[in-house]
């Protein structure tokens, strides 16, 4: 059985806050705006997305055929997190247990269309990884190859 993500479960609500700054409830789970506010996990096929009032984490899980790919998703995952664009935002440390994790909040998801990009994003990242890696992988076989005649007798 295949679990999907559905746009519905992307949906956040907006927090009133007495103190006047809304704080990040996936985050702050004790603030007293947040603490009688319910935490819900949803799985679904290779990935997990926990929700809490105004916010939420997604994260992913995915598979490595050996250590150099290892190595390079570690490369783009520092790069997502330092560089992240402006529809995604990677947590440096992801979730135990998953590759990559990313942080939502209600701006990210509004509006229909918003949840629906990010499933989108979220379906087609470990396809898009994948090329990225092959493509890695030749460059530093490539690289490999034309050092190895250096150490040639």
């Amino acid at each position: 059985m295949k679990l999907t993500l559905k746009e519905t479960n992307l949906i956040l609500r907006t927090i009133k806050c007495p103190t006047g700054m809304e704080p990040i409830c996936i985050l702050d789970p004790d603030h007293p705006c947040c603490e009688d506010i319910p935490r819900e996990t949803i799985g679904f096929d290779n990935g997990e997305l926990i929700r809490q009032g105004n916010s939420a984490i997604v994260s992913l899980k995915i598979s490595f055929n050996d250590p150099v790919e290892e190595f390079i998703f570690e490369r783009i995952r520092n790069e997502l997190w330092r560089e992240p664009g402006s529809k995604v935002k990677v947590i440096r440390a992801p979730e135990e247990g998953y590759a990559i994790s990313f942080f939502l909040n209600t701006e990210m998801v509004k509006t229909k269309e918003q949840r629906e990009a990010l499933i989108t994003y979220w379906m087609n990242f470990e396809v898009n990884l994948r090329q990225v890696l092959t493509d890695g992988k030749m460059v530093i076989n490539k690289f490999v190859r034309s050092r190895s005649d250096i150490c040639r007798f």
